[in-house]
């Protein structure tokens, strides 16, 4: 049990330096969209083990983004928290195929456009920016970006010999 919590809060950390350092490589257009990985991860942690433990591992990767960026502290953690809590109403402890099935991909895109809501709602208050350029140049883009990069989770198989059920 303690492996496993382990073996993801490694993986939430690499996937954070990469987040933080490589991920620009991947960012489209002028206002910087690009996909967060690190949502993706949370998102697939709330639906394989539940509403808490999604929670806390968005709690635990929210809290690094936020220390490492420098700016608006708890911001990324408000949302990640809310994104990992909301992806552990999909879990399924009987159904562990719905994780690498195209289900996966009806999940990640609500949760991340609720946690791209929050937090853009939040960090561009102020700005002379509506409602709806802030919902189809930063909320939207993401969202459907972050979705197309989750696909790697169905299109690679499981190391474990298990063929692909998507």
């Amino acid at each position: 049990m303690i492996v496993s919590y382990l073996k993801y809060i490694a993986i939430l950390i690499i996937l954070v330096f990469i987040q933080k350092t490589f991920i620009w490589l991947l960012s489209v257009s002028e206002y910087n969209i690009s996909p967060d990985i690190v949502i993706i991860f949370i998102i697939y942690v709330g639906l394989k083990n539940g509403q808490i433990e999604g929670a806390l591992y968005g709690f635990f990767g929210g809290l690094l983004i936020d220390i490492l960026s420098g700016s608006f502290l708890g911001l990324s953690t408000l949302c990640y928290t809310i994104a990992g809590f909301t992806a552990g109403y999909f879990f399924r402890p009987d159904d562990e195929k719905f994780l690498y099935k195209f289900n996966f991909l009806y999940v990640v895109f609500p949760c991340t456009l609720l946690s791209n809501f929050i937090y853009y709602l939040i960090y561009l208050q102020g700005l002379q920016l509506g409602f709806f350029d802030m919902m189809f140049k930063f909320i939207l883009t993401s969202t459907v970006y972050t979705t197309i990069i989750s696909l790697i989770f169905i299109i690679i198989p499981k190391r474990t010999g298990k063929e692909k059920l998507a």
